[in-house]
């Protein structure tokens, strides 16, 4: 599902915005990525990517590295959504920090055009940099549901 794949892909920040350029805290830096990617804000976008960023879609061809590739993704998905994407509550937030990389998996709901929301699991690896914290990996995938080896076990 394309309109689901580049989620993460983007998943992600307002960094170019004086009030939003250095948060201090991961969730707060991530939610302002997830929203201005769903926004299609490019240039907070932009601002928040290492230049080896590398961002993989929940589809299997959806493999872009670089800044110029997640740009025409982000144009392609908004020309998908039509604006009218949105991505709520981060949940199940896991969190592993080292000195210069964080790195916060979580499943947080996505919808575009009032459909009903489907979950995306995100992994998105924060690099630090003289300039800040900015994105150098991100993955998301829509879990399946029922689909675990006890669900599957049990019904066969």
């Amino acid at each position: 599902m394309r309109q689901l794949s580049a989620v993460g892909a983007a998943i992600f920040v307002l960094a170019a915005s004086p009030a939003f350029a250095q948060p201090a805290d991961l969730t707060a830096q991530t939610r302002q990525f997830l929203d201005a990617y769903a926004r299609g804000d490019k240039a907070a976008v932009l601002s928040q990517l290492d230049p080896s960023i590398v961002m993989y879609g929940s589809d299997a061809a959806e493999l872009f590295r670089g800044p110029d590739a997640v740009a025409g993704l982000l144009d392609l998905d908004q020309k998908l959504w039509g604006g009218s994407a949105t991505i709520g509550e981060i949940k199940d937030l896991t969190v592993t920090e080292g000195s210069d990389l964080r790195v916060a998996t979580f499943h947080a709901p996505f919808s575009v055009g009032g459909r009903p929301p489907l979950p995306v699991r995100f992994t998105m690896v924060w690099k630090r940099s003289p300039d800040g914290w900015r994105l150098v990996h991100s993955t998301n995938t829509v879990p399946t549901t029922g689909q675990s080896a006890e669900a599957l076990l049990k019904g066969g």
